[in-house]
């Protein structure tokens, strides 16, 4: 008796702490559901019960994964949450998810809550906002566009498709309204929806919300109309009214849409703009005039040329490394070269001798089209020593592709090989030799399959086109060498071009990648080995992080994070949302803190729409290695903002970028992760090759119920 007695006393004392074991080793819910969209999966189940949680955050949050998601599977769990919500927060973001997902199963049921009048406004918002992406054709944007295509259009059919634009049509307000919040998020969510429909029957109810009393919608109204893709010849008078109207965007969008509209009464109005005091407008007014492809642009384009150049020679007389006019100078000239006008020749030569050969893609490019004789004015027998210059001389010269640029192509690889050239213009000239039909490409791709630069090695992988055995074995010890590498860039391109010949040694390789660390390279490995007629089993839905992992991204949602960068034009300092992208915010943040980002440039600078650096190849195509999950959230990319850039679904890495107008859309599609609170005047002032000189991330608790 006395045994059982202190066998009870004993148990009592240690329960608790076993208790509190068990309950370590299981992650909170909010921990759960970061975790099952990290592994891209429902749980079996687990979200779909989730959804019907005692706690109101805990069925948002679980709606929200549903859609980031984007399992079709998880279509029909929503529909019973949208019938079964009563808050307008819980309608809001099951909407919002069915949207993500793109499941035409949905758009009846989203068509039904548009139409539903006694619904809350933000609601019919979003349902506006989901048709949209649920219909609409792909956009071109910073990356792969995330939309499904005009499958889902005639999936749809054309009369379901007409009904939905004649339903998202009657919720435009009427052009003297003084709107509210809540119903100019509506007109705005309503008119990218029709932007993304894109049916001919939006044009003049698009053209009507030109006169709107709000400027943000009139700039919105001008954006869909140059996205539409269908004439729009009847909104040029309308257009031509709002390139004077006060607001900057209003301007700016509309003269953009009427040069696309090819009315030769743009002309003049259009030319005007190229006075105008934004940079923002005089952009729209350049590529408007070139869309419009009146030769009569050309003497007032060159005219405003000269003026930009004398303004950036004198800028970097007085020091300026990278004058704010470069921007500005390399949309001229690609406008200019659409003209195809022997009179522009000089001004481009100019333009070169001011910034260096080979410093920028656009102007190589536009005397590639005039021929040897313009393109080899004022370039000096020594070929670029900057490797970015080299490279984009080096894509120049396989455009060109005559004999003198052959030769020269030919030279530049030999003192890459030589070490004369850094390593990193190598993966271009590679390129650059298999355009021009090189007849030693193979034998010199197969030496730089053992290069110590990963770049180089899977450029390497790339260029070997030619199927034999002796391509094959040096692929098949590349790709034994690159096991070791920390970045799976090189893994990649080799198991692809290993993945080509289809043989029983080629399908044992690809079958123990399989294995490999990296998801993408088991991904591409998988979809290789199937292509070839074997059976792969699904890859096992394991989580791609450890538990202390999933500890810091969901403690990261309690933090306020400010992070200061520090650029070549000044200071940017952003407020991160890490409530609303929690992974893609401890990304960045674990990133800056190894001074990933100290000294990488911008490398991408689309005036009038974004600032895009993060790539320490500087090339647009490098990342830290590994690819992050999206956690597209509901807000808008207005000016400042901060996106990731994408190569496609779930590609995201340390490549970023700053919006310099609202962008809207580019919403939905791309991960929203922070603000610019101050500084935008450095981002307005950024141009191609401006440099991160450090970040500095500054966390501080705070609640996360006041965030939500």
């Amino acid at each position: 008796m006395r045994i059982r007695t202190v066998f009870w006393f004993v148990l009592l004392l240690i329960a608790p702490t076993i208790w509190a074991k068990g309950k370590s080793s299981m992650p909170d819910v909010d921990t759960r559901i970061i975790q099952l969209e990290d592994a891209r999966s429902l749980g079996d189940g687990e979200l779909e019960a989730l959804l019907q949680h005692k706690l109101p955050d805990v069925r948002y949050r679980a709606a929200l994964a549903m859609g980031r998601i984007g399992d079709k599977r998880g279509t029909d769990a929503l529909l019973k949450a949208l019938d079964a919500a009563t808050t307008s927060r819980m309608r809001i973001i099951t909407v919002f998810a069915l949207g993500e997902i793109e499941d035409t199963k949905a758009a009846q049921a989203l068509l039904s809550v548009l139409e539903k009048k006694i619904e809350a406004v933000e609601v019919r918002a979003r349902a506006a906002e989901a048709l949209g992406k649920i219909v609409s054709f792909q956009l071109t944007s910073p990356g792969a566009g995330q939309n499904a295509g005009p499958a889902n259009a005639d999936t749809l059919g054309k009369e379901l498709v007409e009904k939905i634009n004649q339903a998202l049509i009657a919720q435009l307000p009427a052009p003297n309204t003084t709107l509210t919040p809540a119903n100019k998020l509506l007109a705005s969510l309503t008119i990218t929806a029709l932007m993304r429909v894109r049916l001919p029957s939006s044009v003049t109810p698009l053209t009507k919300q030109l006169e709107s009393r709000d400027a943000d919608i009139r700039a919105e109204a001008g954006n869909a109309l140059m996205r539409l893709r269908h004439p729009i010849n009847s909104a040029v008078p309308a257009l031509l009214m709002t390139l004077e109207d006060r607001a900057v965007n209003v301007r700016a969008n509309s003269a953009r849409a009427v040069g696309l509209s090819k009315d030769a009464s743009a002309f003049e109005p259009l030319t005007k703009l190229l006075n105008d005091p934004s940079d923002l407008v005089q952009v729209s007014a350049i590529r408007g005039l070139a869309s419009l492809a009146d030769r009569r642009a050309v003497a007032p384009l060159l005219t405003f040329g000269e003026t930009l150049l004398k303004q950036y020679r004198q800028a970097k007389t007085n020091g300026s490394a990278r004058p704010a006019q470069i921007n500005l100078l390399l949309e001229l000239a690609t406008a200019l070269g659409t003209f195809k006008d022997e009179s522009i020749v000089p001004f481009l030569q100019q333009l070169r001798a001011a910034t260096g050969t080979g410093a920028y893609t656009e102007i190589e490019s536009e005397l590639v089209k005039f021929g040897d004789q313009a393109f080899w004015v004022g370039v000096e027998n020594n070929t670029p020593r900057d490797w970015r210059s080299a490279a984009t001389f080096a894509q120049a010269l396989a455009e060109l592709g005559s004999e003198r640029a052959k030769a020269t192509l030919l030279t530049m690889w030999e003192q890459a090989e030589q070490g004369k050239l850094e390593a990193r213009v190598m993966p271009a000239l590679l390129r650059a030799l298999s355009r021009i039909k090189y007849d030693g490409l193979q034998a010199a791709a197969r030496r730089q399959l053992t290069h110590k630069e990963i770049s180089v090695r899977a450029a390497a992988a790339n260029a070997l086109t030619e199927l034999n055995d002796e391509n094959f074995k040096a692929l098949a010890a590349a790709l034994e060498q690159a096991k070791a590498d920390v970045q799976s860039d090189a893994r990649l391109a080799l198991v692809n071009a290993i993945g080509k010949y289809k043989t029983p040694q080629a399908i044992q390789l690809l079958k123990a990648a399989l294995a490999d660390t990296d998801a993408r390279v088991r991904r591409a490995t998988a979809n290789l080995l199937r292509q070839a007629g074997e059976t792969v089993a699904a890859e096992t839905t394991a989580l791609p992080h450890d538990e202390a992992y999933y500890t810091r991204v969901r403690r990261l949602q309690s933090k306020q994070i400010l992070v200061t960068m520090h650029t070549s034009k000044g200071i940017i300092k952003i407020q991160m949302f890490a409530n609303d992208a929690p992974m893609t915010v401890d990304n960045f943040i674990e990133l800056a803190k190894k001074k990933y980002f100290d000294g990488i440039v911008f490398h991408r600078i689309v005036p009038n729409f974004v600032a895009q650096g993060g790539d320490p190849r500087g090339d647009g195509g490098g990342g830290p290695g590994y690819q992050i999950r999206c956690e597209i959230n509901p807000r808008k990319y207005e000016r400042g903002t901060m996106g990731m850039a994408l190569s496609g679904k779930d590609t995201g890495g340390s490549q970023f970028f700053f919006c310099h107008t609202p962008q809207p859309h580019l919403d939905g599609g791309y991960t929203v992760f922070g603000q610019v609170i101050a500084g935008m005047e450095a981002v307005d002032k950024l141009t191609r090759g401006d440099m991160i000189e450090r970040v500095v991330v500054s966390e501080r608790n705070h609640s996360a119920a006041k965030e939500r």
